[in-house]
């Protein structure tokens, strides 16, 4: 055999596109590899679904504009024009709605590409859009008062919900993480309580006396029960994240509040800022939280510290004038 040039040419330098490998041929199959892989990677059955559902609907918004779902089809162009733009001006949806579909596609097509199921990654250099942003509504004293006074607590179902209502502010947990507590997670001794946050970044959330003392009354109450959930239903079933919602907007229109949607993510939003006003810094929020990141926490800690108030009294252009 001749010996091979030692002179590299043009054409050698220049890499080779791998061509796909089969089995992501359609929408539906590449889906399906997709979620067997967050399957395998031991993502959260709420990550799953979360997924599940956001592509799903990417593919609905493409077939109604009769457009290929073929994952070696789909163009950066088609997704600014017929997922952003279409979301935008047809849809109507918020920017949160439209960040939330594009976190997973970004999701999935880098999954394709990255094990070679597609030749173009189509979201290489696609950025989520801009949010604008909202005033974040919460509680205020009095209405958290109105809201406690609510539940009947002459019932099960009253002494239940003055109890979540009661954590949910002491907590500042999420919707699913309190339907999700056991009755085991609480520490009784440590005042702490063990929450399952997202992706199973378990989190330890401390309680105070008089809370400690209305779930010591809660359980007793709710005695020993074939399943281990904390919160359950006058039929001893595990009370549903949907059910909770529901309750709570119920004692709002009882309360007849207004101005502020009733929720447990209100909840959420009181107990940072009752915290962040209590003196709580971004570090203890969010290890309470359970924020990956300290972008929302700082929000809170912006929107919420008394410093902003006091300085601005300070420097108010208005009350300096007159």
């Amino acid at each position: 055999m001749a010996r091979r040039s030692n002179k590299l040419q043009a054409k050698d330098l220049t890499p080779k596109k791998q061509a796909p490998i089969f089995g992501a041929e359609d929408f539906d199959s590449a889906l399906h590899l997709f979620l067997r892989d967050c399957k395998i990677r031991n993502l959260s059955d709420h990550t799953l679904k979360y997924y599940r559902n956001e592509l799903i609907g990417f593919r609905n918004l493409l077939e109604a504009q009769k457009i290929s779902t073929n994952p070696d089809k789909v163009t950066l162009s088609i997704i600014k024009e017929n997922v952003i733009l279409y979301m935008m001006e047809v849809l109507k949806r918020k920017d949160v709605t439209i960040n939330s579909k594009l976190r997973a596609i970004r999701s999935f097509y880098n999954f394709l590409h990255r094990e070679s199921y597609i030749i173009n990654n189509p979201v290489e250099t696609l950025s989520l859009i801009k949010q604008k942003k909202t005033i974040i509504d919460t509680f205020s004293r009095d209405q958290i008062r109105l809201l406690l006074a609510q539940p009947d607590q002459t019932t099960f179902t009253g002494m239940r919900d003055y109890t979540i209502l009661l954590f949910l502010l002491e907590t500042g947990v999420r919707a699913r993480e309190l339907v999700s507590v056991k009755t085991d997670d609480i520490n009784w001794q440590d005042n702490v309580i063990k929450i399952d946050g997202k992706g199973y970044k378990e989190r330890h959330v401390p309680i105070q006396s008089l809370m400690k003392k209305q779930l010591r009354k809660y359980v007793t109450i709710r005695g020993h029960l074939e399943n281990d959930s904390l919160f359950v239903t006058i039929d001893n079933t595990p009370l549903t994240k949907r059910q909770l919602q529901n309750r709570i907007a119920m004692f709002g229109r009882k309360a007849k509040i207004e101005g502020v949607r009733c929720s447990p993510h209100t909840f959420r939003h009181t107990f940072a800022k009752m915290s962040v006003q209590n003196g709580a810094d971004v570090f203890h929020l969010q290890a309470v939280l359970g924020h990956t990141s300290l972008d929302m926490v700082r929000n809170y800690v912006n929107l919420f510290s008394r410093d902003v108030f006091e300085s601005h009294r300070k420097f108010s252009p208005v009350e300096k004038l007159l």
